[in-house]
């Protein structure tokens, strides 16, 4: 018997066929109810109505993430938020757009973000994290708080966002509005850099790991400190297992953030009975897959539900390639020369390079074959242009046993057999 298995890969979809036993993952049978961003900001988690602290005060900022999270529908969001400061008779408001070491957004993007939701009297800020402002605070773990000018004399800090499964922050959203959205290069580089324990990654940081976590202690931490004498506000996004926007939280920054990653775990993690020998996965295709960089997330995504040498076949298009920055020859290190991606990892930590040495170091016992148009990528396995001949290379690497696919991985976590609390 055969088993047609269809995955996206940009803007077009395949067809795979398989001859070995298929099992499906399943999302948990308890689920939030979808609500809009009106409904959380009228009942906010812990902290009174946004209008209500908006009275208070006479300088507030709003964070929004940048143009490369515009899956979470900023203008929706953002709007939202205008209407219920302007209820609380506050006619002025500075738009601060925190994409930490990310470029620059360009006016489009801008456009795109924020629409025509500014009134008169705001103002729109970029944050650019070779600039900030340092203040006095210190995290235990040594990470200076620098922060946008804006965020940095606000008396009311608001912090869009969304929530979603994260490698280093084990969740999106909440803090890392400020760290690393409006924070400057150095306190983003400490922060990220705990992601190592001695000369190699520390096992307590991934996807879903909040407690003992030293990156996700830290940003909260950060979060505390920064927000120890100004008040703060959170509405924030958390989206199904396909990515879509689902629900909000809102109210107190830590409380409903907590709320909002409950939630999250409730509707992108999917449960199989048993794990695979391998797994075919999609990020969704455009614009998840993008980039091998955003396409990493499908990888790390399901590797939890792969047998010790199971394989892994990715369906990816790439249009623009590589990645950001120097993310194609950090891959390419770290698959050459482990040891030495390791180094000028510690010496110099940047996200990609993180991202890059991970994935090559998660990938070494597993075969693993991606499918793509692009010839010219770095990959720890082999490339094909054709999903078939793919997956006939894999089915000799691999032991015998179950198919998993996953057709949207850049949006789920992958879990088999215990369901462990985070």
């Amino acid at each position: 018997m055969t088993f047609c298995c269809t995955l996206a890969s940009g803007r077009r979809t395949i067809d795979l066929l398989l001859d070995r036993r298929v099992i499906t993952a399943e999302i948990s049978k308890e689920t939030p109810l979808p609500n809009r961003p009106e409904d959380a900001l009228a009942a906010p988690c812990e902290s009174p109505l946004l209008r209500f602290l908006a009275r208070q005060v006479s300088d507030i900022v709003v964070i929004l993430p940048d143009a490369t999270r515009a899956w979470q529908n900023v203008p929706f969001m953002a709007q939202a938020l205008r209407r219920e400061i302007r209820e609380g008779g506050r006619m002025s408001v500075k738009w601060v757009i925190g994409g930490g070491q990310h470029r620059l957004p360009t006016a489009k993007e801008i456009k795109m973000l924020l629409e025509d939701i500014p009134l008169r009297g705001d103002s729109i800020l970029c944050h650019n994290s070779a600039e900030g402002v340092r203040t006095k605070e210190i995290t235990s773990r040594g990470t200076p708080v620098i922060l946008h000018q804006a965020v940095a004399r606000a008396d009311l800090i608001v912090s869009a966002g969304g929530i979603a499964y994260h490698d280093l922050a084990g969740f999106s959203g909440g803090r890392k509005s400020i760290l690393p959205g409006a924070s400057g290069s150095e306190a983003i580089q400490h922060n990220h850099a705990l992601s190592l324990k001695g000369s190699n990654f520390d096992p307590a940081v991934g996807c879903g790991y909040l407690k003992g976590n030293p990156v996700a202690e830290d940003m909260a931490e950060y979060q505390s400190l920064v927000l120890a004498e100004r008040k703060g506000f959170l509405l924030n996004v958390i989206p199904d297992g396909k990515g879509n926007p689902y629900c909000y939280t809102a109210g107190d920054p830590v409380r409903a953030w907590l709320q909002g990653t409950v939630w999250a775990q409730e509707l992108q993690t999917l449960w199989v009975s048993e794990k695979a020998s391998l797994v075919a996965v999609s990020c969704g295709g455009y614009p998840y897959d993008i980039d091998l960089y955003q396409a990493t997330k499908s990888i790390s995504a399901v590797l939890h539900a792969l047998e010790p040498k199971g394989g892994l076949l990715l369906f990816a298009e790439l249009e623009d390639g590589a990645g950001p920055g120097s993310f194609g020859e950090d891959f390419r290190l770290a698959i050459e020369q482990p040891e030495a991606a390791l180094g000028k990892l510690q010496d110099d930590f940047t996200i990609p390079a993180y991202i890059a040495t991970k994935m090559a170091s998660d990938l070494k016992s597993h075969p693993a074959a991606l499918v793509t148009d692009r010839t010219d990528m770095v990959f720890p396995g082999k490339i094909f242009a054709d999903g078939s001949k793919a997956l006939q290379w894999l089915k000799k690497q691999i032991p015998p046993g179950p198919v998993l696919c996953v057709p949207a991985g850049n949006c789920v976590t992958i879990k088999a057999k215990e369901r462990n609390t985070i």
